[in-house]
C-alpha cells in the first residue's frame, strides 16, 4: 500500500491519501534546463467502479536527486491495512 501526503499546507499535517493503486512520477524539462516533476496518486472510488487521480505534488527541481528527494517528501510504502 501507498500512503501519500499532499502538498505541503499551512496546516501542521499534510492529507495522507490511502489505499493508492498508482503512484505516478511525470518528468519533463523546462526551458530554464531544469526538471518539472508531476506527482499523482490514483485511487479506487469505493461508491462508483473508476479510478480517481489525486495531485499529489508539482513542482521545478534542478536534479535527479531533488526529484527523490520531492517522492521521499511525499511517499510513505505502508504495510496493507488489516482486513477486517
Amino acid at each position: 500500500m501507498l500512503d501519500i501526503y499532499g502538498r505541503h499546507n499551512p496546516a501542521p499535517h499534510a492529507p495522507l491519501v490511502r489505499n493508492a493503486e498508482f503512484f505516478r512520477v511525470e518528468l519533463s524539462p523546462t526551458t530554464e534546463g531544469k526538471i518539472f516533476v508531476s506527482l499523482t496518486a490514483t485511487t479506487v472510488d469505493e461508491d462508483e467502479p473508476q479510478l480517481l487521480d489525486q495531485e499529489i505534488a508539482t513542482e521545478q527541481v534542478a536534479s535527479l536527486d531533488d526529484v527523490l528527494a520531492l517522492i521521499r517528501t511525499h511517499v510513505r510504502i505502508a504495510p496493507p491495512a488489516a482486513v477486517a
